[in-house]
């Protein structure tokens, strides 16, 4: 009987500990801004970018920065010839590549009337102290800057 009450309180104690456990707000909070160099030479910012999610790599180094790249777009909407002209900072420059060509192959292009030659920059953000709309406002401005 000791062994079945034991277990009865062991088991509500687990539930109770797992349901009031909340790590939402240990989460750091994390933006992606995207900017498209037009005809004219001018960068102009997406509103909203596909597949918004922040990429582990960058995560699990707590790196931010920002990448600049060139690409196709074929006629079918198939990315080709992804090339990384900068990234900044440096020390997480292998990271920012692979998250930025992840992030362009797994986006859903639509197909074309002819190929499409693309460049684009992201700006990857995060922090563990900001509100969303500080670390999106962050974003922004260091979006501003040059990514050298």
């Amino acid at each position: 009987m000791k062994t079945i009450v034991y277990c009865a309180s062991l088991i509500f104690s687990f539930a109770a500990f797992s349901q009031s456990n909340d790590i939402s707000d240990k989460r750091p909070i994390a933006d992606i801004q995207a900017q498209y160099l037009d005809q004219q030479g001018v960068w102009q910012r997406l509103q909203k970018i596909p597949n918004h999610e922040y990429p582990l790599e960058l995560l699990n180094i707590q790196g931010k920065g920002c990448a600049e790249t060139s690409f196709v777009i074929s006629k079918s909407g198939t990315v080709k010839d992804i090339k990384i002209n900068n990234t900044d900072p440096k020390r997480y420059g292998r990271q920012l590549q692979t998250a930025t060509r992840q992030l362009v192959r797994k986006w859903h292009w639509p197909e074309q009337e002819q190929q499409v030659n693309l460049t684009m920059r992201f700006d990857y953000c995060f922090d563990s102290d900001l509100t969303r709309d500080e670390i999106i406002n962050y974003c922004i401005k260091q979006s501003e800057q040059v990514c050298s």
